[in-house]
């Protein structure tokens, strides 16, 4: 007991997290609730012991012996539930089905907001409504989080969130611009791969989607390979296409400007229209064939 938390058993100090009531030893935990008395519980049922309820844990092994069988290969969870929740689960299914429970434990790490975890009881609980009501793309948050290895420390800043939105931007751009799919880089799938395979090494995963950016591989295969990419990414990046957007006249005219600025070699009124245009929410790209002009891509 207490191998995964690496627990002290005998360092265990009754009563400091929870009362004792009826435990014999430090170790022992609620497999099942009884209901207060003179009280119905929206969620009881009557058992061998009385009316009441599971506890949580036994909840969990249930559920997974249910759909995944009393011996699985991954369990999955919060760097909290380590010392107790899946501690219990271990002990209780090993006592049913005399197995272990899962060959490998992934525990993810909390988001950090201004270097305190996020909870619903510390008031800074961060929701995708929040999101979206700031005019964020979800999947920004997605590529944000895809940056940090699970079992590493991430802090939250919007700055932060803005970063990962433009980089995101800029792979779908890259990704829309190549054209239809061909046949995928089999070298670039690999070394993908082993990142993944590397305990989810998603960092280093995006690494090699940037080095895909960067290469000089046709266009076709760029473009299967970042769908194969995806497949474990999850951006939706085979099915993304620039928004079709109209661009305000006024907008139009500063780039119009800008054009002969540049012609007539003006470049600090060239920089300053650029950024007349920036304030108001468009990008001016330079290309072989003019100048494209876009939204800014920090949000939505």
């Amino acid at each position: 007991y207490g191998h995964l938390a690496r627990l002290d058993i005998g360092g265990l100090r009754p009563g400091e997290r929870v009362e004792v009531g009826e435990k014999r030893r430090p170790t022992d935990f609620a497999l099942w609730k009884f209901s207060p008395a003179g009280q119905t519980r929206q969620m009881e049922w009557p058992s061998p012991w009385g009316v009441g309820f599971p506890g949580w844990h036994i909840e969990c092994s249930a559920m997974s012996a249910k759909h995944l069988g009393p011996f699985f290969d991954i369990h999955c969870g919060g760097e909290d539930h380590v010392p107790v929740h899946h501690t219990n689960e271990i002990a209780q299914t090993e006592a049913c089905y005399g197995t272990r429970l899962a060959n490998f434990w992934m525990h993810g790490t909390f988001l950090q907001l201004d270097e305190a975890k996020m909870s619903k009881s510390a008031g800074g609980f961060l929701r995708l409504q929040t999101l979206l009501d700031r005019g964020y793309d979800p999947l920004a948050y997605r590529f944000f989080c895809l940056g940090a290895h699970y079992r590493a420390r991430l802090h939250f800043s919007w700055e932060a969130l803005d970063s990962a939105a433009t980089a995101l931007n800029r792979l779908r751009a890259a990704g829309s611009s190549w054209g239809p799919a061909g046949a995928a880089d089999a070298s670039l799938i690999e070394r993908f791969t082993a990142e993944v395979n590397h305990d989810l090494n998603t960092p280093r995963a995006l690494a090699v989607v940037w080095d895909l950016v960067r290469s000089d591989l046709r266009p076709a295969v760029k473009k299967a390979t970042l769908v194969r990419f995806d497949e474990v990414l999850g951006l939706g990046l085979a099915e993304w296409a620039p928004a079709e957007a109209q661009v305000p006249e006024a907008v139009m005219r500063l780039v119009e400007d800008r054009q002969r600025a540049r012609a007539e070699q003006r470049w600090k009124d060239a920089d300053a229209l650029r950024a007349r245009a920036a304030a108001a929410g468009y990008e001016i790209e330079d290309t072989a064939h003019g100048p494209r002009v876009r939204a800014r891509t920090g949000k939505r």
